[in-house]
């Protein structure tokens, strides 16, 4: 007995065991909670109402009527049980031929037969049953309707994290996850086949028919036990794939015998014409008519073969609505010819139905007003892009909603009205015939889709215009801070009202508008002013509702259509429409998650000379915060991209209009194919390894031993190879028409990418998973403290000699990602890979195989072709850098020193090749070295720890660091840009156009940036890296330390103003602290010995200190200062004119941040110490300043973000805590000298540190590279976010006072928060 049964809504919970649920149910009893867990997760599996008995409900259709379609039902119902190979049957048919009444009783046979597994009728008319998001998970469920065993497989993977992520992820891993691998063990036992009926694939989106057929194809293949039935239009994709396929059938529709097909429409006519069945369609007990056998012979030869026109002149004659069967059959017959071509017919069968229903004639001026009614609600349902209801219709037709009840009672045999009040056209013949001129004769019967378009574009606007504002949910004070999610459960906003915000016309207008456009005539003049007014006042709330409803990603491209289709570049709409092309890529992420963020977030931080920015900033009025020193024009980058995982490999496409970002891990990698122009993404691969051709027509992806083609879209292509051991290596060349693969036993394959067949094999492949036991690095150099990140992390071992047994032995062939080098040339004649027999590259022809040479690469050696095919570098520590000839094999030339590598983590970062060969780029820790092709050493720039660099095709050098990305250009020899980067970056690739420069990092993060319009003898920016910040308490005056020593004094009121600049110091300014009256403020530099303290109203030097060891941390009080040095803390007073040292307490480790309280009783100070028996350690002593003891020390070590402020209370009551992250994790009780868990609100407004926005404490937080704004309402539970600042700023450094936030960015950028009080 099945397990679930056409269940909806249910919740599973409880003791006893769950065997059927009919319609919506609770369930309490069950006989383990592991088993409802599992049976809810299935029940929750997403899914399309697209089942057999869906269709039956939604067509109004049944079975083929008894007695027709014999031979063909006799011969699927054989294939059905029959033992034989053939496990697909295709059942090609023209539109009409009645391919879905076939099936339809083929199912119904197969499920009283007990061997149906599932069933899904695909559907243009709903978005669930055109597409192929939900096709595996509807076909999993069944599954687990059918089977009580599949459906506990499938539970069991369903309760797994995999398995959880599976149902939203692409068809092909819904596929895998859901059923290949769950079921694969079950069925090989089974005798008996598994039907899977799937019918109209024609119906399915363009996009998706591929992962359907494919994955369809794949299914049959893996698990034999199962049978599948296809039902199609004629398609080239379905020719092709299965018209030669041994293990296929293909039948169609079109070729049965005339005689038979006009046999089958007579028995159908003659029944349902019958007196009989006239009687019960038009509920008249006493109706005496019926068709004559002269009436029947007449529709069988106007059918012409196609099931669709009988099953029409049914609708039409018995239309209980209008009566008079035996008038509306004399009717039909008089306008019948007798063409027996099946299109001919059918469109002459169409054309007497219109003519019928609408009663025009062709030359009758008098009927306009009819004729254009009829255009314009036919036009409609024809030309919508998803079927709506019709108080729905009513707002893009224009007419009220009885005239549209009124024209469709006259066409229900072409439009079916069901009880859902959707109209919904019969057969997709039918507005095929209204729309073509070649078919549709009658101009006045014809549609314009032109025109048609064009009107409802016009409506969309309208629609827009009057809905669309500000905030249209209402959400109030925190919710309109959150997330979608959070924001609406907070403040309880139904579904119900939110379709009452934004009711069905409106959510339509929002997501096609630009479907319509798009083929609309853009002469038309109400139509461009519709869309100007859209751009003008309505865009931001466009994107606000977009968001709301899950549909951002459509915002993309509408943009670009509207884009496309003006003419004029220097229109005010078209500046507009192209800054938020810009808009959209750079802050998707944060309207993604919360729509009005689009107003708190996002525009505040739009480029102030945009026109966006002018024309909608006056949306900000309802902001809690102001920004001043934001961007003014649009700089280089284009978004922040989250692949999610470390991303290891970056490549543009050859035409630059798609990158992918890789990761390639044993358990489960990824990769991500991306827009590159904007960053919208594109489709998902899963995988362990992979390769992706130059031309991005085919990406291989590889899972322990098999290979799988997939195509752009994510869809796989159907070709699978498998080998004889686990993949470590994969690459595909389209040039060469070759995928080779290195494998865990040593060997290296090459196959014929076209039809798989083996090329060749060798056997001598390395397998270097040495370096994966070394490189285990932390997330970031942040988590290792300064004075021992190199020690810590860089010191490594001099060859696999040095390695202890316990690494030896995590180096076997079964290692988790291991890596082996294997490369095609770019040109494809070439492969090249890392040989078993010693530091040695073997290079081979690369469509043959044949062996051309071997390289003497060296020992821990990366080696790269250039772009063009002709060079091979190589590097390593040994043998230094060499040039190789891919042709022949013979040495260009070699150099030994190319500095010092015996620290270099990782050697393939260290190198890159221009693309013709001639320019070669090497580093290690400390510097960049240029070489030319004879290796004559060109330069050397000073730049630290490079983490990888790339050539672009024009010879501009990007090198990757800690702290961003720098562009230089060969010719000029200077630094032609820079960007910032946050996190590590480890890979990064130029666009073969050169307009585009992509970075992938350690946290997953992508950044892409357009560098188009970089000035090639430009510079660097003129400021440094911010590197600390201070501002004194009442916000007036804000002091800025820099990378380069520099110190800077700036008055922040009425706008930011610099009154002073020093170059203070020899180093980045590590320290600095305002007095609490602002009359002083004080600066150290990074590992000096020095502080210097400043006039707080001028900046001007006031005096230098010398402090005893490496300044740390400063604070001051109005008569103390207090310095955190390495090795303790000193205490000095300036109540006199030249300040008097006062004590020092010794402290081991480092005194890294510091705090004075203001009746200078007391100190707070925390300690960083580091050594290798006990590790890290942080604590937080309290010093008495006036007895000169420490009162008590917490240990910290637990706060990994590190402590970044501590605050005393006035009445030093307490100390309150924050971390570098912003969290306020606990505070200190100082009077009985106890932690507790965070301050309380009453506490925090109280700091004189923390700003407040009408009583609402307000302070910055960081979510790993994400820093923002939290603001913390009295009435909500926690805290909020209300500004998200863009990743791409690179803040590096932060200061709060009571009015403001000041933010530091790695371009030297000063940002001031401001928050308004007005």
């Amino acid at each position: 007995m099945p397990v679930i049964e056409g269940a909806s809504n249910f919740t599973v919970s409880g003791d006893a065991r769950l065997y059927e649920i009919h319609g919506n149910a609770v369930i309490n009893q069950l006989a383990d909670a592991n088993e409802a867990k599992k049976i809810q997760s299935t029940v929750n599996l997403p899914r399309a109402q697209a089942s057999h008995k869906d269709y039956e409900t939604k067509k109004k259709s049944g079975p083929c009527f008894p007695g027709t379609r014999q031979a063909l039902l006799r011969e699927m119902t054989d294939w059905m049980t029959d033992s034989g190979e053939s496990r697909m049957y295709v059942l090609s048919g023209l539109a009409g031929i009645g391919k879905s009444t076939v099936v339809y009783t083929l199912v119904t046979q197969a499920a009283e037969l007990g061997l149906l597994g599932a069933s899904f009728f695909f559907s243009r008319d709903e978005a669930d049953r055109r597409s192929a998001k939900k096709f595996f998970t509807t076909i999993a469920f069944q599954l687990c309707v059918y089977d009580e065993t599949f459906s506990k497989a499938i539970g069991d993977v369903l309760l797994t994290e995999c398995g959880a992520a599976a149902t939203t992820q692409d068809p092909q891993t819904q596929l895998r996850v859901l059923i290949l691998d769950p079921l694969r063990s079950i069925v090989q036992s089974r005798a008996r086949p598994i039907l899977v009926v799937v019918d109209a694939l024609d119906e399915c989106d363009e996009d998706d028919e591929d992962a359907v057929v494919m994955g369809l194809s794949q299914l049959v293949r893996l698990l034999p036990s199962f049978r599948v039935i296809l039902t199609t239009r004629p398609q080239p994709l379905v020719d092709y794939l299965f018209g030669n396929h041994d293990g296929h059938k293909i039948f169609r529709l079109q070729d049965i015998e005339d005689k038979i097909v006009d046999g089958d429409i007579r028995l159908y006519l003659s029944h349902s014409f019958s007196q009989e069945q006239v009687r019960a369609r038009l509920l008249n007990p006493k109706g005496k008519w019926c068709a004559s056998d002269e009436d029947i012979e007449s529709l069988v030869k106007a059918a012409g073969r196609l099931f669709i026109i009988a099953s029409t002149a049914v609708l039409y004659v018995l239309n209980k609505a209008l009566g008079a069967p035996g008038a509306r059959m004399k009717r039909l017959l008089s306008e019948i010819a007798q063409d027996r071509t099946p299109f001919h017919a059918l469109n002459h069968f169409y054309s007497v139905i219109i003519r019928s229903a609408v009663q025009v004639d062709e030359d009758d001026d008098d009927d306009d007003d009819i004729v254009n009614q009829y255009q314009i609600i036919v036009g409609t349902i024809v030309v919508i892009q998803t079927p709506l209801p019709i108080a729905t219709l009513a707002f893009f037709v224009g007419e009220d909603s009885e005239n549209i009840y009124a024209m469709l009672r006259n066409l229900q045999s072409v439009i079916l009205l069901d009880s859902d009040d959707i109209p919904r056209i019969y057969h997709k013949s039918f507005p095929d015939y209204l729309t073509d001129p070649a078919r549709c004769k009658n101009p006045r019967l014809r549609i314009d889709p032109r025109i048609r378009h064009t009107q409802i574009a016009i409506r969309c606007f309208e629609i827009m215009d009057e809905h669309l504002k500000y905030n249209i949910l209402g959400l109030g004070d925190w919710a309109r801070f959150m997330s979608n999610e959070d924001g609406l459960k907070e403040d309880g906003i139904t579904e119900e009202q939110l379709q009452e915000k934004i009711p069905q016309q409106l959510r339509y207008a929002c997501i096609y508008w630009a479907n319509h456009l798009e083929v609309a005539n853009v002469e038309d003049a109400d139509l461009m002013k519709g869309l100007k007014k859209f751009v003008d006042e309505h865009m931001l709330h466009w994107l606000e509702v977009l968001s709301l409803i899950g549909n951002l990603d459509l915002a993309h491209r509408a943009i670009r259509v509207g884009l496309t289709l003006l003419k004029s570049t220097s229109s005010d709409l078209h500046r507009l429409l192209s800054d938020a092309s810009r808009f959209m890529p750079k802050f998707y992420e944060v309207v993604n998650r919360s729509a009005l963020h689009t107003y708190y977030s996002a525009l505040p931080f739009t480029p102030t000379d945009s026109l966006l920015y002018a024309r909608y900033i006056e949306e900000a009025v309802h902001n809690i915060c102001d920004i001043e020193g934001g961007p003014e024009n649009w700089d280089a980058h284009v978004a922040n991209l989250r692949h999610e995982e470390y991303v290891e490999v970056i490549k543009f496409s050859l035409d630059s209009a798609l990158f992918v970002s890789c990761t390639e891990q044993c358990e489960q990698g990824k990769l991500k194919i991306w827009d590159a122009a904007t960053g919208v993404p594109i489709s998902t691969i899963p995988g362990h390894r992979f390769a992706v051709a130059n031309n991005f027509s085919t990406f291989a992806s590889s899972e322990d031993n098999l290979i799988t083609y997939y195509n752009v879209k994510g869809s796989a292509m159907g070709t699978t190879i498998t080998t004889s051991s686990r993949i470590q290596a994969l690459v595909f060349s389209s040039e060469s028409g070759r995928v080779a693969a290195a494998l865990a036993d040593g060997t290296v394959w090459l196959w014929d990418s076209g039809n798989a067949e083996l090329v060749d094999c060798f056997d001598d492949c390395f397998d270097d998973c040495f370096y994966d036991c070394f490189y285990d690095f932390p997330e970031s150099p942040d988590d290792c403290s300064d004075d021992y990140f190199y020690d810590c992390f860089y010191d490594f071992p001099e060859s696999p000699d040095d390695c202890s047994d316990d690494y030896s032995n995590d180096c076997s062939d079964e290692s988790e990602g291991s890596e082996t080098q294997l490369h095609f040339s770019p040109t494809g004649t070439r492969l090249a890979y890392s040989s078993a027999n010693g530091p040695i590259v073997k290079l081979r022809d690369g469509i043959s195989g044949r062996f051309i040479a071997d390289l003497r690469c060296g020992s821990w050696h990366y080696f790269e072709f250039s772009g063009n095919g002709s060079r091979i570098a190589s590097l390593s520590k040994d043998c230094g850098l060499t040039l190789w000839d891919s042709e022949s094999g013979g040495l260009v030339g070699v150099v030994r020193d190319v500095g010092d590598m015996s620290n270099t983590a990782f050697v393939d970062s260290t190198l890159a090749i221009s693309a013709n060969g001639s320019l070669l780029a090497t580093a290690d820790l400390n510097q960049v070295m240029l070489w030319s092709d004879s290796l004559a050493q060109i330069e050397v720039l000073e730049i630290d720890l490079a983490h990888s660099m790339a050539f672009s095709l024009d010879n501009i050098l990007a090198i990757a660091t800690d702290l961003g990305v720098k562009l230089y250009n060969v010719k000029t020899h200077s630094f032609i840009s820079s960007f910032p980067f946050t996190g590590n970056p480890v890979t990064l690739a130029f666009s073969p156009d050169c307009t585009r420069l992509a970075v992938g990092g350690y946290d997953g993060s992508v950044y892409l940036w357009n560098v188009q319009s970089i000035d090639a003898c430009g510079g660097l920016p003129s400021k440094t890296e911010a590197a600390a910040l201070a501002l004194s308490r009442d916000c007036s005056r804000l002091a800025c330390g820099f990378e380069d020593g520099t110190v800077e004094l700036w008055e922040t009121s009425p706008t930011k103003r610099r009154i002073a600049s020093h170059q203070a110091h020899t180093e980045r300014v590590q320290a600095l602290g305002f007095s609490p009256d602002g009359g002083l403020f004080a600066s150290g530099g990074w590992r000096g010995a020095t502080i210097k303290l400043w006039n707080g109203g001028d900046g001007a030097l006031r005096g230098t200190l010398r402090v005893p060891s490496e300044l740390q941390a400063v604070a001051l009080s109005n008569s103390v200062l207090v310095a955190g040095c390495r090795g303790g803390v000193t205490l000095w007073s300036f109540d006199t004119l030249s300040p008097s040292l006062i004590h020092t307490f010794m402290e081991p480790g480092h005194a890294v941040a510091v705090a004075i309280a203001e009746n200078n009783a007391l100190i707070a100070v925390v300690i960083h110490t580091h050594d290798f028996d006990n590790g890290f350690s942080r604590s937080l002593s309290l010093l008495d300043v006036v007895n000169h003891t420490t009162i008590a020390t917490f240990d910290a070590t637990q706060e990994r973000e590190g402590i970044h402020t501590m605050t005393f209370l006035p009445d030093n009551s307490q100390l309150v805590v924050q971390c570098h992250n912003g969290d306020f994790r606990y505070s200190l009780n100082l009077i009985n000298k106890h932690t507790m868990e965070g301050p309380a609100l009453e506490h925090l407004i109280q700091l004189p540190n923390i700003p407040l926005w009408h009583v609402v404490p307000v302070w910055h937080c960081r979510d790993n590279d994400q820093h923002y704004l939290s603001a913390f309402f009295s009435q909500h539970r926690s805290p909020v976010p209300i500004l998200l600042i863009p990743r791409d700023l690179a803040v590096t450094t932060w200061t709060q006072g009571l009015s403001m936030i000041v933010l530091g960015c790695r371009d030297g950028r000063i940002l001031l928060v401001r928050l308004i009080l007005s």
